[in-house]
């Protein structure tokens, strides 16, 4: 049994060894996961006009960024790629929709709107530390744990000048000055907003954990107990026999990141990575102490709690037992494979959310480790050892051969600033529908 055990290993470690040289050389992994834009190619997957076939605005629907008179609805389908598609369904909007207070909501005392200080907009994938950074905020100020669409915190409009209006009345009128975004978003959604006069007062973060850490999480949770003695997770095995709902999908930040509802393209890597530049702090689970207490505490003026204390140590808490300890290598290594999608968002997000440290003048950012993500969860797991190329490290060195391409989140700009005015329609927490 140990002599067979070994020779399996021996066949992964080779598989995946052959599959990784192969894709350094023929540039077919870039950056272990690179696939081509098809932006840069003809659209087989467009609905073609007879008349517009070579139509230079095809893939932004031929809308202008700046015309208010020939927005588009994002309803229509017409000469819309199908990574932009989302559900032509409309939600149901109550005749008195209006502003509820959020859960757990405090009202500020004594407030009075500062014109010097940011309301942030976190986007909350699932899974990603969200719930500690909305902690954070609450002992500062009001905060939204998810903003509800129902309550009309936040989805108000496909239109990023409205959506920001609402965004800053219910600052100014409810003190409202954290607000936390968690859903899917729809693929033509704009967040964070792409004009100035839309993102004027306000600051946008987002975090991202290792994918393989928040899918451990996610099978540790109190609705999702093992069922399956001395073996992995119940829902880790549901999670391959195919359940798909938007909270139980495989590649969750990508597919929340860009409205991915079927397989993964691309594209919607592309569109995950074109949003993240938008953000003005992305924080990686490596780097969010640093985040917090440099960026974070100082934007406000937050001082005297956890990382918002200079002289705040924090305690060394008790390793959580690895749920797939006892789990079979050629599974796991499966799903590290199943997950290179996220992989390569991740590293993305690593190397940005160090260069936007930088950029926001912190002077000792702790060094992100240029083994990629997948590679080091894959030597973890399975024990196999690859030499990482210098051109395929995570580094600012490279950081122009990680970036989607430049045209690519140019014409996804496009879309984002030429919506209409309308309610997205959207499934999950607070929705309307």
């Amino acid at each position: 049994m140990v002599a067979s055990n070994k020779t399996s290993l021996s066949k992964l470690a080779f598989i995946i060894l052959l599959a990784f040289q192969i894709g350094i050389q023929f540039n077919l992994l870039g950056f272990l996961f690179r696939p081509h834009s098809a932006l840069d190619s003809d659209h087989d997957d467009v609905k073609r006009s007879d008349d517009c076939i070579d139509c230079p605005e095809l893939t932004t629907q031929g809308v202008p960024p700046t015309s208010s008179s020939s927005r588009r609805s994002a309803n229509d389908t017409s000469l819309t790629p199908s990574y932009l598609q989302w559900s032509t369904k409309r939600p149901d909007i109550p005749p008195n929709w209006s502003y509820i207070s959020p859960k757990y909501y405090r009202e500020p005392a004594n407030f009075s709107p500062d014109s010097n200080q940011k309301i942030i907009v976190h986007y909350h994938l699932q899974h990603n530390a969200g719930t500690s950074f909305y902690q954070l905020a609450h002992n500062f100020t009001a905060a939204t744990r998810a903003c509800w669409q129902s309550a009309k915190h936040c989805l108000v409009s496909y239109n990023q000048d409205v959506e920001a209006d609402n965004i800053r009345f219910n600052y100014r009128k409810h003190g409202i000055q954290y607000v936390s975004y968690e859903i899917m978003l729809p693929p033509r959604f704009p967040l964070p907003f792409v004009s100035e006069s839309a993102r004027e007062g306000l600051f946008f973060t987002t975090i991202m954990r290792n994918p393989m850490s928040r899918l451990i999480t996610w099978s540790r949770s109190d609705r999702h107990k093992p069922k399956v003695v001395g073996g992995p997770t119940e829902n880790f095995w549901n999670e391959v026999s195919g359940k798909s709902g938007i909270y139980t999908r495989e590649n969750l930040n990508v597919r929340w990141l860009s409205g991915a509802l079927d397989a993964i393209t691309g594209d919607h890597l592309n569109i995950a990575k074109c949003r993240l530049q938008l953000f003005d702090l992305v924080i990686t689970d490596t780097l969010y102490d640093t985040a917090v207490n440099e960026v974070v505490c100082p934007l406000n003026n937050w001082h005297g709690d956890q990382l918002c204390n200079p002289n705040y140590i924090k305690e060394r808490t008790h390793k959580k037992r690895d749920p797939l300890n006892a789990t079979d290598s050629h599974f796991i290594g499966a799903w590290i494979e199943r997950l290179r999608p996220s992989f390569e968002l991740y590293d993305y997000a690593r190397i940005l959310s160090y260069a936007q440290l930088k950029a926001h003048g912190v002077k000792d950012v702790p060094p992100v480790s240029e083994v990629p993500s997948y590679i080091a969860t894959l030597s973890k797991y399975t024990n196999i050892t690859l030499k990482v190329p210098k051109e395929s490290r995570v580094s600012l060195t490279n950081m122009n051969r990680m970036h989607p391409s430049r045209e690519f989140c140019e014409k996804m700009k496009r879309v984002w600033e030429s919506n209409a005015d309308e309610v997205p329609y959207i499934d999950g927490i607070g929705a309307l529908s």
